[in-house]
């Protein structure tokens, strides 16, 4: 299914508004009318800006917590090349599983419980050190990174169930939709009065599918916090990874920089994971 951005639904909006202006007349200004208007619009100001702040809200303590936990995965990284080569091609394959599954599970945001698996395998690797390399500093170091990267994962997690509930999104739907029905009501002739009708409406659009979009984490119709991620795969040596099914419907974007990328065409939650390597 095709997701329609802000940007694409408000222009869809103004062309339908406008033809809508065009067909009917309106009947001027009407007392009753006018105070429908004047409550549902300021109804729809106060519970829309409450909303947006909330999906706004969610949209950067998200984007601060996915930055952080990358931060740390790479940091993990290099404290285990510290504790030999060997231990630390062993964390790369489980970094790597672990960001192939968040990407697959991106559509649901709720990767937290899919690849914890390969979180936890980094404590069964640690175990397996001998215990002089348990001893020494950047062991312990891994420790707290660990640490830190499950408070992250779950401070992501609880923020990603952040959402309008459906009946939020009737009322607030509802709410643009006596607006909308108002302002072509008591529209006139008059080019000043079809102009403002048109934009005024396609405005309300404009801020509904915003706060959409910012409670999918689509700001433009892509996902805005999969490249810090990639980046990730690039220092640990892998190549980056796109699940095809994003790609293809534009939910994902790759960078046109990328030269070389893995394609995944595996079923999201199938752990047997399968690649077709494109080169540019």
């Amino acid at each position: 299914m095709v997701y329609i951005d802000s940007i694409k639904g408000t222009t869809i909006a103004f062309v339908i508004f406008a033809i809508v202006s065009v067909s009917i007349p309106g009947f001027g200004e009407l007392k009753d009318v006018e105070i429908i208007l004047t409550v549902s619009t300021f109804l729809f100001a106060i519970i829309a800006g409450f909303y947006m702040s909330r999906m706004n809200s969610k949209y950067d303590r998200i984007r601060e917590f996915v930055a952080q936990e990358d931060a740390l995965w790479l940091s993990l990284f290099q404290q285990a090349k510290l504790l030999g080569r060997n231990f630390s091609n062993r964390i790369r394959e489980l970094i790597d599983k672990y960001y192939i599954i968040a990407y697959d599970f991106s559509e649901y945001n709720d990767y937290y419980k899919h690849n914890a698996k390969y979180y936890l395998s980094v404590y069964d690797e640690m175990e397996k050190l001998n215990t002089k390399q348990k001893s020494e500093t950047p062991f312990d170091k891994m420790l707290e990174t660990m640490k830190d990267i499950e408070n992250v994962r779950n401070s992501t997690s609880v923020f990603n169930l952040e959402n309008l509930t459906r009946s939020q999104w009737v009322v607030l739907v509802a709410l643009s939709g006596v607006v909308v029905f108002s302002i072509f009501y008591i529209q006139t002739a008059i080019i000043f009065s079809k102009v403002t009708t048109i934009l005024l409406s396609t405005i309300l659009v404009l801020v509904i599918l915003t706060i959409r979009d910012l409670q999918n984490q689509r700001l433009g119709g892509a996902w805005l916090l999969v490249e810090s991620g990639q980046e990730v795969l690039d220092f640990i040596g892998k190549l980056r990874y796109y699940p095809e099914r994003f790609v293809k419907d534009g939910r994902i974007k790759v960078p046109k920089y990328v030269k070389k990328y893995r394609i995944g065409i595996h079923k999201p939650g199938d752990h047997n994971f399968k690649f077709k390597i494109v080169s540019k």
